[in-house]
């Protein structure tokens, strides 16, 4: 189900300027002419949503033809609990997966947050979008099936994200919605959700593709709508994660139109779109040692990281934590999650988005100072660099953030509100990819290390978060590898 737009095959930098490219390589004149550098050219696939996975349709059944959701039920939240849902699921298993993705996969209206749509957001756009619709019960269904292992809800999923990538094709031929957008949103979590090996990473990377792509149609008009702004923000989080695992550099024009988006946010909360920027060049470093082994790519390293460190210490109150102490075990209350604390000490933020920008400041550093501590490891002569602290202490703090982004703790916590381990699963499709960060630059064997593989299992298995158990097998698998390997066991 290919889309194929008449779009440019011009550089990321002309298209965002509107101005005519050569397409010359490797850098296009105009880039050369305004010493600008030249992000490359774009997959001119990169607009095909399709079905990665050929089985995906093979295990639907045939049976239950289900309709669209109709805007009163997908606005109406109950407390459904993901363990307590009947099997099988009464009345309409669409309906009942709707209500699961709003109670735990979107922000309640009361937080205003502007880094996901909100409730009533969701529902308007899903009132509007048969894609939005299709998609939502897709991932609603997908996340209840992995908590219940149920291959017959999974089969269902399946079929509800077959029709929701036909349904967004046809959708593509309006990019400037933002139901359009919202679509691709999540049929990307729903790869997420789905995910269990390699190729399933490479879906969720054709839609992140996509997304992209789509973004740059929208061009910066889209930022200055609310929605578009708050699906703009959520979806460059995805797109920036995409490249610094796969090692690709950010796209110019995210950047660019992060940069536009300060000037439409206070002061304080400008901040986050400055961070873009910073992770971007962390891309751009990470990418460039993969061909270059010099001095120039360590100073480069460096020089990122000290920006990065001043970005921190410059940043307002808006976005400071504090920190907290448990008390001790006998007065604590006997529901607490003991789990999700790695020791007595963890944050409270202003919100959720403090916590994944601080989250996500984390992994760039740690990221690079892993690269300088290799390359200093390798390379007696370069300068000293405290990256052993630097590693340990970034890791610790992402640990730390972990109770509050589960909102295990917090203001919510304490006013009463249901905070049970699968009260947030947002947080924990958040939280992934700093714990993995933080578990793979940990120690072998590690007690940070173990917990962190541990949480990403927990997030898997009672959130029903796929990715999140792969993770949890590519650190264990590397550990299993490391101890063979010291045994001397890798025949």
């Amino acid at each position: 189900m290919p889309y194929k737009p008449r779009s440019s095959k011009g550089c990321g930098n002309c298209r965002t300027r509107r101005i005519r490219c050569d397409t010359a390589r490797p850098t296009c004149s105009q880039c050369k002419r305004a010493r600008f550098s030249c992000p490359g050219y774009r997959d001119p696939h990169q607009l095909q949503f399709r079905n990665e996975s050929p089985a995906v349709r093979a295990r639907v059944d045939a049976e239950n033809q289900l309709g669209p959701v109709s805007h009163s039920k997908a606005a109406t939240l109950n407390n459904l609990s993901p363990l307590s849902v009947p099997s099988p699921l009464s009345e309409s298993i669409r309906d009942e997966s709707v209500r699961f993705f709003f109670r735990y996969y979107v922000l309640n209206d009361l937080y205003d947050i502007p880094i996901h749509p909100s409730v009533s957001q969701m529902a308007d756009l899903a009132a509007v979008s048969p894609a939005v619709s299709m998609a939502l019960a897709a991932v609603g269904l997908a996340s209840l099936s992995n908590i219940r292992k149920s291959a017959g809800l999974m089969a269902i999923a399946s079929r509800e994200y077959t029709e929701a990538l036909s349904l967004t094709g046809t959708a593509l031929s309006d990019p400037t919605s933002d139901a359009t957008l919202a679509a691709v949103l999540l049929l990307s979590m729903f790869e997420v959700l789905t995910c269990r090996a390699r190729h399933s990473l490479d879906s969720w990377l054709h839609h992140t593709r996509g997304a992209m792509t789509l973004v740059e149609m929208r061009g910066a008009e889209q930022i200055r709508r609310t929605v578009g702004m708050r699906l703009f923000t959520h979806l460059r989080v995805q797109i920036i994660t995409s490249c610094l695992h796969w090692h690709t550099p950010v796209p110019a024009s995210l950047v660019q139109w992060s940069s536009q988006a300060m000037s439409l946010r206070s002061v304080s909360d400008a901040k986050a779109d400055e961070l873009v920027d910073l992770i971007a060049r962390v891309s751009e470093v990470i990418l460039y040692a993969e061909t270059q082994d010099d001095i120039q790519t360590t100073t480069e390293a460096s020089c990122v990281d000290r920006l990065l460190f001043q970005w921190r210490q410059n940043l307002p109150p808006r976005w400071a934590y504090g920190t907290a102490q448990r008390p001790p075990a006998r007065h604590r209350n006997q529901g607490d999650s003991e789990g999700l604390f790695f020791d007595d000490t963890y944050h409270i933020y202003p919100d959720a988005w403090a916590c994944n920008i601080l989250n996500f400041y984390r992994t760039g550093r740690i990221l690079l100072n892993r690269l300088i501590h290799v390359r200093i490891q390798k390379n007696k002569y370069l300068p000293s660099h405290p990256t052993t602290e630097v590693l340990s202490n970034l890791a610790m703090e992402i640990a730390q953030s972990v109770p509050y982004a589960l909102r295990q703790v917090g203001p919510a916590r304490a006013a009463g509100v249901d905070l049970s381990p699968s009260a947030d699963f947002l947080g924990g499709f958040i939280t992934m990819w700093p714990l993995y960060v933080a578990a793979d630059v940990s120690a072998l064997g590690s007690a940070l290390r173990e917990w962190a593989i541990e949480r990403l299992e927990v997030i898997g298995n009672c959130m029903g978060i796929g990715k999140s158990q792969f993770m949890a097998r590519i650190l264990r698998s590397a550990q299993q590898f490391e101890a063979r390997l010291t045994s001397g066991e890798t025949d």
